[in-house]
């Protein structure tokens, strides 16, 4: 079991439109766009594109391209080559779709490229294109106590991320396999879940979990005080 009681959550901030971005993309919510006299950036069309039922059916579409060169010195504990450049691209697309209120799905496509590495690109480098997220939501409950179960491919990210962390400094994030269930009971925040690791390989598509590996838990986390 893993808990945190630290009043550090950006889930338990202050109430109103929550109009950033987030590490993990499941965590943001656009529903507030459906009012357009509150959309102000270039991009919210796309953040929320209504499908029916006045915007209660509802996508979003988003992404991310990250370009970095990264130069290595000795990086082969003195034997030769001392010094290892290259480049890094790192290219993600996603689709989120809200079903009404109670069911949801997100896909998210990444694609990791390296160039100019002296020894070729490390698994944590390169990966031609593969889903990072795939999941179906189901959910039910007011704003106050709910309960949502996923199953699919996610990320995970609890704390400081040094345990859990979805892997954000190298150029191919990481991603579980398996099943997660979140809950709000107040002021409480739980997850539960039962997920493999994805083996990265460099192809296309061809990501699979390591089934010599399980990873089970349940982390909890709250606010001291009220904000």
């Amino acid at each position: 079991i893993i808990g945190n009681l630290a009043a550090l959550a950006q889930s338990n901030g202050a109430e109103g439109p929550d109009g950033g971005y987030h590490l993990l993309r499941e965590d943001e919510d656009w529903s507030f766009l459906r009012d357009k006299s509150l959309r102000r950036d270039f991009w919210d069309p796309i953040k929320f594109v209504p499908l029916r039922n006045g915007g209660e059916w509802y996508m979003t579409i988003g992404g991310e391209a990250r370009e970095v060169w990264e130069q290595i010195g000795n990086d082969n504990w003195g034997q030769q080559p001392y010094m290892n450049g290259y480049f890094n691209e790192r290219y993600m697309l996603y689709f989120d779709v809200h079903y009404g209120k109670h069911v949801r799905s997100l896909v998210e496509l990444k694609s990791g490229l390296n160039s100019y590495r002296i020894g070729g690109p490390r698994p944590i480098d390169e990966k031609k294109l593969d889903f990072q997220v795939a999941f179906l939501e189901v959910g039910t409950g007011d704003e106050r106590n709910w309960i949502k179960f996923r199953a699919g491919r996610h990320e995970l990210e609890y704390g400081s991320g040094r345990l859990i962390d979805v892997r954000e400094g190298p150029n191919v994030r990481l991603s579980f396999d398996g099943f997660k269930v979140k809950a709000g009971i107040g002021s409480w925040k739980i997850d539960g879940f039962a997920v493999r690791p994805d083996l990265d390989k460099p192809g296309f598509f061809d990501n699979a979990p390591n089934h010599a590996v399980g990873f089970w838990g349940v982390y909890g986390v709250r606010p001291l005080t009220k904000t």
